[in-house]
């Protein structure tokens, strides 16, 4: 540790009169307190920690940037750096900095904004299928099959088997399933320099199709979160045999061992067209305020919780998977075989477009595939609408460019 915090930091800077502050989410902020004991004894450095939930945390960084209350260090979901650096809430990284070394491709790219790193990657996620072993040995498979023409053959085994159950669950509020179909193809799913929408390109068409292919084949309900309710219990009662999900699920899973055995479940990457190829990047990372009191201590302390044995201790405490490559290579990561599918999936994924609308577009393209599900639209006249709505959102995006501004 003392290298790593050696290139950013001046000897102290920070004491208990005058504490770093970084604002942590969710559950890794609510264990990130177990983290900082060897960096104050390390650096002198003391941590003012503030746990934020979820729901909510975007609305506070925006809230602390107006009224210039922003900590020093902030976790973010790293889909709203645009927004972020945009607003210029965020620093970028000191010229030469080595903290993007060892980084998964798909993680440092989606810190890159502009051409300009506004933050470090710090965990990282992706989309799997985690399945019911015995549901599937039923009719004839030991996992789910990776390319879609036989995984609907699967499936469609399935249903006809239990018909009064379903092959997964792929529910018309979450987004993911369909940008993990989307983010294999070889189109972007932005064009013209990230200023209209893609969606009506034969790569997403495709994908869109066979999401509804599901759908039309009852192979998923038609429903909501809130209308099935807690998805563990549906899983265990075999409602359905795969629970695509993302990796918060391998702990929930293990901690109900009464109800799911060990043996009983695992995890395959999510199909691809012609097998599996890419995945969309997703997970956090740790920005330095435009505003800190102490830029040299804030950027040792992105640096220490950055440390590839930083992040594998992030893995025992919390389960949230490493950005860097390096981390996967020792301890019980390595040794994983639910991990190791997370890890060939992060290790192949792409950065999301690095646009401050790209949320509100996800948005958009989930609620028209909502209704594209429910009949109001076919695959070619949903994706046209999903263009226009996007390009609706990038209206002003391509005003800017027209005029030559900076975007």
């Amino acid at each position: 540790m003392a290298a790593a915090t050696a290139v950013l930091c001046g000897c102290g800077r920070a004491q208990a009169n005058n504490p770093l502050r970084w604002w942590a989410i969710g559950t890794t902020g609510e264990n990130a307190d177990l983290l900082l004991p060897p960096f104050l004894a390390e650096t002198g450095i003391h941590v003012d920690l503030q746990t934020l939930p979820w729901t909510g945390a975007h609305e506070k960084l925006l809230t602390g940037y107006a009224g210039n209350t922003l900590p020093d260090v902030m976790m973010v979901n790293s889909a709203w750096l645009p927004e972020l650096a945009l607003l210029g809430a965020v620093a970028p990284l000191p010229p030469a900095s080595p903290l993007l070394r060892d980084q998964f491709s798909g993680a440092h790219a989606s810190v890159m904004v502009d051409g300009r790193a506004m933050a470090v990657p710090w965990t990282s996620d992706s989309w799997v299928q985690f399945f019911r072993r015995d549901l599937l040995a039923e009719v004839g498979y030991a996992a789910p099959p990776l390319d879609w023409t036989e995984w609907m053959r699967m499936a469609v085994a399935l249903k006809r088997r239990h018909p009064d159950r379903y092959a997964t669950l792929h529910l018309l509020d979450w987004p993911e399933p369909l940008f993990a179909f989307a983010a294999q193809q070889p189109e972007p799913l932005l064009r013209d320099a990230n200023t209209r929408g893609n969606f009506s390109s034969s790569g997403f068409r495709a994908a869109l199709g066979f999401y509804k292919a599901i759908y039309d084949a009852r192979l998923s309900p038609i429903a909501t979160g809130s209308e099935v309710g807690d998805t563990y219990i549906a899983f265990r009662r075999g409602w359905f045999a795969i629970l695509p999900s993302d990796a918060v699920s391998i702990g929930d899973l293990r901690r109900r061992a009464a109800a799911f055995p060990p043996l009983s479940w695992s995890a395959v990457a999510t199909p691809g067209r012609s097998g599996v190829s890419r995945a969309l990047a997703r997970g956090a990372s740790l920005a330095v305020s435009h505003s800190t009191h102490d830029p040299a201590g804030a950027w040792a302390l992105v640096s220490f919780l950055s440390l590839a044995s930083t992040q594998r201790r992030i893995y025992g405490i919390t389960g949230d998977l490493p950005t860097r490559p390096s981390a996967w290579s020792a301890g019980d990561l390595a040794r994983d075989p639910i991990a190791a599918v997370f890890s060939d999936q992060i290790a192949n994924s792409i950065a999301p477009p690095a646009v401050p609308e790209w949320e509100r577009i996800v948005g958009e393209v989930q609620l028209v595939a909502e209704h594209m599900v429910r009949g109001e639209y076919g695959v070619d006249a949903a994706t046209l609408e999903m263009d226009r709505r996007a390009d609706r959102i990038l209206e002003k995006r391509r005003w800017l460019l027209d005029r030559g501004e900076r975007l």
